[in-house]
C-alpha cells in the first residue's frame, strides 16, 4: 500500500518520515529505504534509478544478515543483478530510439553499460541469475519471488521525501516506479508531499489528458491512505518556540531536555496550556524569560507563521541574526525590545517604514502617542492603522527607549526583511492565485467567490502571492483587477492590498489604462503621485482621479 503524508510548506512532513523511520528501524523484519527523488532529477532514467535504490538496500540486508548460507546469499545477490539488468533494458530502448545505432548494435555492451551498479559487486551473476533478463515484463513477479526467499524480511517500506520539490517529469517517474511495486506483497510506500502540488504537476505533465479530474483519480489510485498533518495551534506554537529556545540555550543535558518534552506532551494531552512550564532551576527546564519571550513571539506573529514549524524556525533565525549584528556592532539591545521592533518590521511594514523615516524627536512623539492610544488614552496617530493596536500595547513599552530604537533601526537598515515567513501558499492556494490572474472575467469572478471562503491568513497569502505574479506577467491588468476587487470587497485585506499595490516594483509596472481600476484605492493613487520617476501620463491620470484635471 501507499500512505500519503500531506501538509503545506514547512508543516513537518520530513520530521514525520524521520519518526516513522526510527520506529520501523526497531523492527528487525522491516527494511526501510529512504529516497529523495529531488537528488536524481538529472538522472537519465529516474524510474530505474529509484528502483535500483530499493535493490541496493535489499542487497545490503542480504549481505549483512548473519545465518544465511553462502551459496544462498550468492544466489540472492545474483537474482538482484538480474533485476538490475531488467531495468537496463528500458534504458537500452531509449538509446536505440534516440541515437544513431548501427544495424548490429552490441546489446550485451549496452546492457552492461546501462545496468545500475550495486553498492558492492561482490558476486557475478550466473546463468540462473541472468536467465530471462529481457526487459521489465517479469520484473514484478521476480521481485516478489525474491522477497519471499530472503530470510528475516517480511516488509520493505520506502519513504519518499521532497516529492513536491521536483519537476513534473520527476514526479511522474517516481509515481510510475511506485506503481510497479504496488501489487507486490510486503511492499509499502510513504510519500511526503503537498498533494495539491502533486496533482498540479500531473496536470502539467499530462496536459489535456489530466483535465476533468484525471489527476485526482490518478493520485487516489496510487495513495490508499492519505494523512494530512495538522497545523500548529497557537498554544502548540508557543510551546514549540519555548522548546527551541530552551534547546538553543544549551543548559540542559539530553536526558533533561527529553523530560521537558515529555512533560509538555502530557500537559498537551490533558489540555493544560501553556504546555511548557518553567523548571525549578536552570538544569530542569526552560527559564521564565524564555517562556515570556515564546508567548510574545507566538502571539505577535501572524497565523501564516506560527502554524508552520519551519516558518517559526526561519523567524527565530532572522531574529538571532539581528541580535548578533547589534552585539557585533557594540550596540547591545534588550532582547524584548529587539523582538517587539522586529515584529513591527515584518507584520506592519507600512508603520515600520513610517517610524524609520522620522527624525529622532518626531519618532519619540509618535511612539508615545501610539502606545497611549493602544492603552485607551488618546487618539490614534495619523498614518497608523487600527490593526497595530495590539502590537503597540504589548510589552515592553518603547516610550523612553530612544537609543535602543535607534540602534535597532540602524541594524535593520542593513538587512532586507522577508515578510512572507509563512510560505503558506499551498497547491490549492496556488490554483486560486492562478485563477485570479486569468484573462477570463468569469474565471476571476469564480475565484473571488472561492477566496471569500478561505481563512483570513490564507486570503492574505493569496493576495501576496498574486502581487508577486503582477511583477512577472507581460500584461498585469487581470491581476490588478483582481487585487483591487479584493481590496474593495474584503475589509480585512484593504490595507494589505493597498500596501502591495503601492510597492515601487508594482507601481513601476502601471500604465495609464490601469489607473481606472484604482479609483477606490486612494492610498495607491497617493503613492503613485508621490513616487518620482514614474511615467508622467500615469501620474497625471492618478492625480486626475484624486483631484480632477491638473492645473
Amino acid at each position: 500500500m501507499t500512505v500519503g503524508i500531506h501538509s503545506a510548506w514547512g508543516g513537518g512532513k520530513s520530521t514525520a518520515l524521520n519518526l516513522i523511520a526510527t520506529r520501523l528501524g526497531r523492527e528487525g523484519h522491516v527494511v526501510v529505504v529512504r529516497i529523495d527523488p529531488w537528488e536524481f532529477e538529472n538522472a537519465e532514467d529516474l524510474r530505474g534509478t529509484l528502483i535500483a535504490q530499493v535493490l541496493d538496500e535489499l542487497q545490503s540486508r542480504v549481505e549483512s544478515t548473519p545465518g544465511i548460507e553462502r551459496s544462498k546469499r550468492e544466489k540472492l545477490v545474483a537474482r538482484l543483478g538480474d533485476l538490475r539488468r531488467r531495468i537496463a533494458w528500458g534504458r537500452v530502448a531509449q538509446v536505440l530510439v534516440s541515437s544513431a545505432v548501427t544495424m548490429s548494435p552490441n546489446l550485451e555492451g549496452l546492457i552492461e553499460a546501462l545496468t545500475p551498479k550495486p553498492k558492492q559487486e561482490s558476486v557475478t551473476s550466473d546463468a540462473q541469475g541472468t536467465a530471462g533478463a529481457q526487459g521489465m515484463a517479469g520484473f514484478r513477479e521476480a521481485f516478489e519471488a525474491l522477497l519471499k526467499d530472503v530470510d528475516g524480511i517480511r516488509k520493505v517500506v520506502v519513504l519518499v521525501d521532497d516529492l513536491d520539490r521536483c519537476l513534473p517529469p520527476t514526479i511522474m517517474a517516481t509515481l510510475e516506479a511506485i506503481k510497479l511495486f504496488l501489487s507486490v506483497k510486503g511492499m509499502a510506500f510513504v510519500l511526503a508531499a503537498d498533494e495539491d502540488l502533486i496533482r498540479e504537476a500531473i496536470g502539467v505533465h499530462l496536459e489535456s489528458t489530466a483535465k476533468g479530474g484525471f489527476a485526482k483519480l490518478y493520485t487516489e489510485k496510487i495513495i490508499q491512505l492519505p494523512v494530512s498533518l495538522p497545523v500548529l495551534s497557537l498554544e502548540q506554537a508557543e510551546a514549540y518556540i519555548a522548546l527551541l529556545m530552551c534547546k538553543n540555550a544549551g543548559e540542559l543535558t539530553t536526558r533533561a531536555f527529553e523530560k521537558v518534552i515529555e512533560a509538555a506532551r502530557q500537559r498537551r494531552l490533558h489540555g493544560r496550556a501553556p504546555y511548557v512550564v518553567a523548571g525549578e532551576d536552570a538544569a530542569t527546564g526552560p527559564s521564565g524569560e524564555h517562556l515570556i519571550l515564546a508567548a510574545r513571539i507566538a502571539h505577535g506573529l501572524g497565523a501564516d507563521v506560527w502554524r508552520s514549524p519551519r516558518a517559526i524556525k526561519r523567524f527565530l533565525n532572522a531574529l538571532a541574526v539581528r541580535e548578533h549584528l547589534a552585539r557585533a556592532g557594540g550596540a547591545e539591545l534588550d532582547l524584548a525590545v529587539l523582538l517587539k521592533l522586529y515584529l513591527l518590521e515584518i507584520r506592519h511594514p507600512q508603520e515600520y517604514k513610517l517610524l524609520s523615516q522620522k527624525a529622532n524627536a518626531e519618532r519619540r512623539v509618535l511612539i508615545a502617542e501610539w502606545e497611549r492610544w493602544a492603552h485607551g488614552d488618546g487618539a490614534r496617530p495619523a498614518d497608523v492603522r487600527e490593526e497595530t493596536k495590539v502590537w503597540a500595547g504589548s510589552e515592553p513599552a518603547l516610550d523612553g527607549l530612544d537609543t535602543q530604537v535607534e540602534r535597532y533601526l540602524s541594524v535593520a537598515a542593513t538587512l532586507l526583511s522577508d515578510v512572507r515567513f509563512g510560505g503558506a501558499v499551498t497547491g490549492a492556494l496556488m490554483q486560486v492565485i492562478e485563477a485570479l490572474a486569468d484573462s477570463s472575467d468569469a474565471t476571476r469572478k469564480a475565484a473571488l467567490h472561492e477566496l471569500a471562503e478561505l481563512e483570513p491568513a490564507d486570503r492574505q497569502a493569496v493576495a501576496e502571492g498574486l502581487s508577486e505574479q503582477l511583477t512577472r506577467l507581460a500584461e498585469p491588468e487581470p491581476v490588478i483587477a483582481s487585487l483591487t476587487a479584493i481590496g474593495q470587497t474584503d475589509q480585512e485585506l484593504t490595507d494589505v492590498v493597498t500596501r502591495l499595490l503601492s510597492q515601487p516594483a508594482v507601481i513601476g509596472r502601471l500604465q495609464v489604462h490601469h489607473v481606472p481600476y484604482l479609483v477606490e484605492m486612494t492610498g495607491v493613487l497617493h503613492a503613485i503621485v508621490a513616487t518620482e520617476g514614474l511615467d508622467a501620463d500615469v501620474v497625471a491620470a492618478a492625480r486626475e482621479e484624486l483631484n480632477g484635471p491638473p492645473r
